[in-house]
């Protein structure tokens, strides 16, 4: 995406958010006047809000920048060489995921940025580092990328909590789930979602990974002993979202399923 096109998109952006801060303005102040009695047009302004989420994911799915800038501290020499390795491992790896682009399962869309881990874990083991340095490595990159970079973004990171018990979320989590339990491609994710409190201990949301696309590519391309880095960014961008993961075990470590239940922290 060129300079252009990103100051763009930043501004239609900022005149959405400034839209959906009109809409939750109006209906509060509806519901303080007293004139408040469909509950069901709080669909638009959480609508707008979601929206808003994905719009900021959009933007911040630029991660290149957040890999390069750790690297560059890590190994100011070579960083330049490091990075053309990892770009050339990454042309490579998502000729093995183009399936993730046009996949109508959403846990897919994360392939691309672990790929850009795994192409990173590749070139710095061929580079002769220990796996507790590449580990942390990882760590700090996702530490970097998730970490709320304003009042906005963190406010936004923490209302996915708090809309899980609103009464539209069980129907939209049903539909999400329809799609996640469909395989888009044979190397892909394939999940069940529940929303009974009796299987999410109490949270009202829950995930059984069956298939995990990130598995499949670490495996391929013989990286398995890395995997579970994976998993523990997963539990980190969680938390930074207001979950706290709670799993008894995941595919990285032989079992059949990653078992994803959330506790609000």
């Amino acid at each position: 995406m060129t300079k252009r096109m990103k100051t763009k998109v930043k501004k239609t952006v900022l005149y959405g958010l400034l839209f959906m801060a009109s809409k939750w303005t109006i209906t509060a102040l509806l519901y303080y006047s007293g004139f408040w009695s469909y509950w069901f047009l709080l669909l638009f302004p959480i609508a707008d809000t979601i929206a808003a989420t994905f719009a900021i994911i959009y933007l911040r799915n630029n991660f290149r920048k957040y890999f390069k800038k750790a690297l560059k501290i890590s190994y100011p020499e070579g960083f330049k060489e490091i990075i053309k390795k990892i770009e050339s491992k990454q042309t490579l790896l998502l000729k093995e995921i183009t399936y993730a682009a046009k996949s109508k399962n959403p846990l897919d869309k994360k392939m691309a940025f672990s790929a850009y881990f795994l192409s990173t874990i590749k070139v710095l083991e061929k580079e002769g580092e220990s796996f507790e340095t590449i580990k942390k490595l990882c760590i700090d990159i996702a530490k970097d990328y998730v970490k709320p970079k304003n009042k906005l973004h963190k406010w936004i990171n923490t209302l996915q909590p708090k809309l899980i018990n609103l009464p539209f979320a069980e129907s939209y989590l049903k539909r999400y789930g329809r799609k996640t339990s469909t395989a888009s491609h044979e190397d892909g994710f394939t999940a069940d979602i529940f929303t009974d409190k009796d299987s999410t201990l109490g949270f009202g949301y829950g995930m059984d990974i069956k298939a995990c696309g990130i598995c499949t590519l670490f495996k391929n391309n013989q990286a398995t002993n890395y995997t579970a880095i994976m998993c523990e960014v997963d539990k980190l961008t969680f938390s930074l979202a207001g979950y706290e993961l709670i799993r008894m075990d995941t595919i990285a470590n032989g079992a059949s399923k990653c078992d994803f239940r959330f506790k609000k922290i």
